[in-house]
């Protein structure tokens, strides 16, 4: 029994890998964003286009630019409060929380996009009113 206990204990602690975030990793692994169709905030009608500026990356920090535009094809903010967020349907959760830096009316820079683990992503964009979400478009994302 003692024996049977020692070999848990021993498989236990040499059977985990390295993390991925420790700075060890050969490469960096890319995803792709290929979704075609328009995406907009309704309630606002704004025009939503982005553009990866690094990334989509496993295990590093990803950059997108989103940038709003009107029916004019103006650049244009949101009225609400702008959020976005990752999440991974197919494991029921998310990863850390997006930085949204606004660097001009309508468009803005979000960083610190961490996918934290391959498969399927959805990206979603909020906008909210006093903390209640009144509108949300999403694409996803595999990597």
């Amino acid at each position: 029994m003692r024996l049977l206990s020692l070999a848990l204990l021993f498989l236990l602690f040499t059977s985990c890998g390295k993390s991925p975030f420790s700075g060890n990793l050969k490469e960096l692994v890319g995803g792709s964003d290929n979704i075609t169709s328009e995406l907009q905030f309704n309630t606002e009608a704004l025009t939503i286009s982005r553009q990866w500026e690094k990334g989509p990356l496993l295990y590093d920090s990803s950059t997108i630019t989103i940038k709003f535009k009107d029916s004019a094809d103006n650049l244009k903010d949101p009225i609400g409060e702008f959020s976005a967020y990752i999440w991974m349907p197919d494991m029921g959760h998310g990863s850390y929380p997006i930085t949204v830096t606004k660097i001009a009316t309508g468009v803005y820079e979000l960083t610190d996009i961490y996918f934290t683990m391959g498969g399927l992503w959805d990206f979603h964009l909020q906008l909210k009113d006093n903390g209640n979400l009144y509108d949300t478009v999403s694409w996803p994302l595999t990597l």
